[in-house]
């Protein structure tokens, strides 16, 4: 069941989008849509139990659906605007930061990871408002200076905190069979 929440909730996400033809409140069905995510991983880090596989993929699917959630929320505040982000992507990145240290309180094997998570959501939060330049970088190329911060920013920091993760458990792993 877990495997499919991903598929679903993003297919209900597109459905609502290009079936329905900007009914009144439109814009509060998908803001829900897109928060989504934030219980769902708190739930699967607080309430599920562990070990076991359909907590795991409870959790990673949350985690996919939140990324591509705040993807959509970024397309959608930063495509057609040109200056600095608007204040509500800035909230909804700085909530999302807040939403991955809740979800590694009970959760110790995961405070790495989503502790780079938390980071990145900051850093492009803060970032893509208050740091935002009219200037280039390089010359010529004006997208690249914006995408390139979005780039480290949402997928290097998250990645480099599983890589992290992973290295803290295989550390901790070969101190245990050696004691």
């Amino acid at each position: 069941m877990w495997a499919a929440a991903p598929v679903v909730w993003f297919a209900v996400f597109l459905g609502w989008i290009f079936l329905s033809n900007e009914p009144p409140g439109f814009a509060v069905v998908v803001a829900v849509l897109l928060s989504l995510p934030a219980p769902w991983l708190l739930w699967a880090s607080w309430r599920m139990p562990r070990p076991r596989p359909d907590t795991y993929v409870a959790e990673a699917g949350a985690l996919l659906s939140g990324a591509v959630a705040l993807y959509i929320a970024t397309l959608v505040n930063m495509i057609a605007n040109e200056g600095p982000a608007p204040v509500v992507l800035m909230v909804a990145y700085l909530a999302a930061a807040a939403v991955f240290v809740a979800a590694a309180w009970p959760l110790p094997g995961r405070r790495i990871a989503y502790g780079a998570a938390a980071l990145a959501c900051v850093i492009l939060g803060i970032g893509l408002r208050v740091l935002y330049s009219g200037t280039s970088y390089y010359p010529g190329i004006d997208f690249i200076t914006k995408d390139e911060l979005f780039v480290w920013a949402f997928l290097g920091l998250p990645a480099l905190g599983a890589l992290l993760q992973i290295l803290w458990w295989l550390r901790s792993r070969s101190r245990d069979r050696s004691a």
